[in-house]
């Protein structure tokens, strides 16, 4: 039962790697829209809107990562 439990955390663990991953990729994403519309002010509106999609899709990774945690620590 405690090699269960120890394997259990050890998985936990893992699945907490895409948060800190999303955290750097979030940084990148919102550099590249700084640098898009600092050399391109005209489309700023449709850089922000695709930036947003890709946030939107990093986060997606982060609630899966926090759903797969909790169905796998609690069984």
């Amino acid at each position: 039962m405690l090699l269960v439990l120890a394997v259990k955390v050890l998985v936990l663990g893992g699945c907490m790697l895409p948060i800190a991953f999303a955290a750097l990729g979030t940084g990148i994403l919102f550099a590249g829209y700084n640098l898009a519309v600092s050399r391109n002010p005209e489309e700023a509106e449709n850089i922000f809107n695709t930036t947003l999609l890709g946030f939107a899709l990093v986060e997606t990774f982060v609630f899966l990562s926090f759903i797969a945690g909790f169905l796998i620590y609690s069984l």
